[in-house]
């Protein structure tokens, strides 16, 4: 089966000091025990950069873009990541390393 996963589900996976965290984390590794298919979309992405980037002050996870930019990428390599419209993506990816 496949499962779409929210934005929540990846900021609780990141937030290890949140109180959801332990279940998320054992509801991902039960999934992918039994091999079942976790995806994400661009979306998630882009809302996790939003939520990762905001300083911890207004609930956010405080990181600078480094830490973000690679948080992204672990997600890619952990979630599998169907495009919705690769040129959207791939203009998002460059405006966030632009600017």
């Amino acid at each position: 089966m496949t499962y779409l996963l929210d934005t929540n589900i990846l900021l609780r996976l990141r937030q290890t000091n949140h109180p959801q965290h332990s279940s998320v984390l054992k509801a991902i590794l039960l999934l992918k025990k039994k091999q079942e298919s976790l995806c994400i979309f661009p979306q998630n992405l882009r809302e996790f950069w939003v939520v990762a980037t905001r300083p911890v002050e207004v609930n956010g996870l405080g990181l600078d873009f480094q830490q973000a930019l690679e948080e992204i990428q672990l997600l890619k390599t952990i979630f599998i990541l169907y495009e919705d419209n690769p040129g959207i993506f791939q203009q998002w990816e460059m405006l966030i390393r632009k600017y």
